[in-house]
């Protein structure tokens, strides 16, 4: 188990620790800011396309045997990332390290599955997000104190010994369960790529779309209806277009993308709050937000734990509910408000975050045969991202339409999001309860 949070937790300390550094590697590339943003972008574009695909190689072969490898290049990507002296050098590196991050992430919750015991299984979801949360809060501040003395190459450097240890574990106690073997459909797996990574990339130029924005929606439509097509027919589809046909799954990843959206939203929003209109030094901004993911991760192994017990789809409508009443109080606070109460609204953020995570994730596995964990496990990372890509993306939007108040009027998305997480999960409520099927047994 500690092999598969180290993962996660190598992939979100990178993602982290690398939106921190940016300014300096602009600085010491020599390039733009709108130029080093594709560091950060690439390495996000990649992981959408390919998380699926590899999701379903990890279902024919074995996760062990797609997990290991990935660690590896994980490994060897960070190695490249941090001798790189020139940003296309920097991007490539970030693109295998993207691809790598995806393998981890499509196996993640399919390992976990395999881990814990059905009963036990939402205590290994909490201590899974647990570890997330905890990076997340610790990586910008990692972050800021290696850069004071180091340049930003170490910062990738630092994923070698986490890399290392989790090969150790995984090599000697990682479980070997055998593949499916079914066959994979390379033209899916190439049509699920594009339509995925066309749609992010499209949703990334909303703000500002250029004379090639039109033609990339085009395209990302027709890898949409190409893939339907395709996959509607096939046995061993990539996407599990079954399963979400089916209502209490396909709702619960719907959540799931709403709830990581106002996270998302949140985040790239609130530095500019607190900082352009609280008036709060940069120094002070990461301290100010520290209370939400410090709360998600005392709080995801308790609720993972009721999860086991209590409906999850409850957990999650009360949690993200909290949510949008943290980024509400955020939003509506004064210049020059004192910082406890910055803090005590984002300590409800993570709360209410916390409580959501670790339920809805379990959920999303138990309402699959065990044999579509593989699947189940991919499409709940794809959900994840395209949530935080979609909340980013609102964000721009924001600013283009309105740049002064640009970062109160993203909270207030980002409130709408969580709202709409809420709803959506007192629906999953309702129908666990029409079929009168407790959803902790589901």
């Amino acid at each position: 188990m500690l092999a598969v949070s180290l993962s996660i937790s190598m992939a979100t300390l990178d993602t982290s620790m690398t939106n921190t550094a940016l300014p300096s590697m602009a600085a010491q590339l020599g390039v733009g800011a709108a130029d080093v943003i594709g560091v950060v972008t690439i390495y996000q574009l990649v992981m959408v396309a390919t998380m699926l695909p590899l999701a379903a190689l990890a279902g024919k072969l074995g996760h062990r045997r797609v997990f290991l490898p990935a660690l590896w290049l994980f490994l060897a990507a960070s190695v490249w990332c941090g001798a790189a002296q020139s940003l296309w050098s920097l991007e490539a590196a970030r693109a295998a390290q993207g691809l790598a991050a995806a393998a981890l992430m499509g196996c993640n919750m399919a390992l976990v599955s395999a881990i814990y015991r059905k009963e036990e299984l939402g205590r290994g979801m909490g201590l899974n997000a647990m570890i997330a949360a905890a990076s997340l809060a610790g990586g910008p501040v990692l972050a800021s104190a290696m850069l004071t003395v180091l340049s930003w190459h170490w910062l990738f450097y630092v994923n070698v010994p986490f890399c290392l240890v989790a090969l150790a574990l995984a090599g000697r106690h990682l479980p070997r369960l055998p593949g499916d073997g079914k066959a994979l459909d390379a033209g899916a797996a190439v049509l699920c790529a594009l339509a995925f990574g066309l749609a992010v990339l499209g949703l990334e130029r909303v703000a500002q779309p250029d004379g090639n924005t039109a033609l990339i929606w085009v395209l990302a439509a027709l890898s949409w209806a190409l893939l339907w097509r395709r996959e509607r027919l096939s046995a061993h589809a990539i996407v599990p277009l079954d399963l979400l046909r089916l209502a209490p799954f396909s709702l619960a990843v719907l959540v799931c993308v709403l709830a990581f959206a106002a996270q998302g939203a949140a985040m790239v929003a609130l530095p500019f709050l607190l900082n352009q209109t609280l008036g709060r030094d940069i120094a002070e901004v990461g301290m100010l937000i520290a209370p939400w993911p410090v709360m998600g991760a005392c709080l995801a192994p308790f609720s993972g734990k009721w999860s086991d017990r209590m409906s999850a789809s409850l957990l999650g409508m009360v949690g993200l509910a909290l949510l949008a009443a943290g980024l509400l109080a955020v939003s509506a606070l004064p210049a020059g408000a004192p910082m406890w109460a910055v803090m005590l609204p984002m300590a409800l953020c993570g709360t209410g975050f916390g409580l959501f995570l670790s339920p809805n994730q379990r959920f999303i596995m138990f309402s699959v045969p065990a044999h579509r964990a593989s699947v189940a496990s991919g499409l709940s990372g794809l959900a994840r991202l395209l949530g935080q890509t979609m909340g980013a993306a609102f964000v721009a939007a924001c600013f283009v339409f309105n740049a002064r108040a640009g970062a109160t009027w993203a909270l207030w998305v980002a409130v709408g999001f969580a709202l709409a997480g809420s709803l959506a999960s007192a629906l999953l409520e309702h129908l666990a309860r029409r079929s009168r099927q407790p959803l902790a047994a589901s």
